[in-house]
């Protein structure tokens, strides 16, 4: 065995554990909101009504309150965004973050799904994704 097998060998062992460690957590997470989403069925109108910013490194966090059989219930959630390029001509020049479920901000109206049974378990609809930063 030459030393090119031996250089792959252990670019791939160094490489390979925070990979599949990665895809674990990405899958966790996936099957999580899944399994969240199919149980809650139902629906309200909710009013966003806090959004928390504590600066650049950390996530923004979504409040909103919904109202179910006259009671109302509060759900927070990390605000989930997608990344849109900045161009100067056809030139990109930076990336502007814009959240997943379209403008947001204090007093907007939100969907929120709950679960019938249990209201207090909710989820913002649209709210859906990876990147929070």
């Amino acid at each position: 065995m030459g030393d090119g097998f031996w250089i792959v060998l252990i670019f791939c062992l160094i490489l390979l554990p925070p990979i599949l460690i990665v895809l674990l957590i990405r899958g966790i997470v996936l099957s999580r909101r899944r399994r969240l989403r199919e149980r809650c069925t139902a629906s309200a109108e909710g009013v966003a009504v806090r959004l928390a910013s504590r600066g650049l490194d950390r996530p923004t966090v979504l409040t909103a309150v919904y109202t179910v059989d006259g009671r109302v219930y509060r759900v927070s959630e990390t605000l989930k965004y997608r990344s849109e390029a900045i161009r100067a001509g056809k030139i990109p020049v930076g990336q502007r973050r814009i959240p997943r479920m379209g403008p947001v901000e204090e007093g907007c109206a939100v969907t929120v799904r709950y679960d019938p049974a249990h209201p207090e378990i909710a989820l913002i609809e649209g709210n859906d994704g990876f990147r929070n930063v």
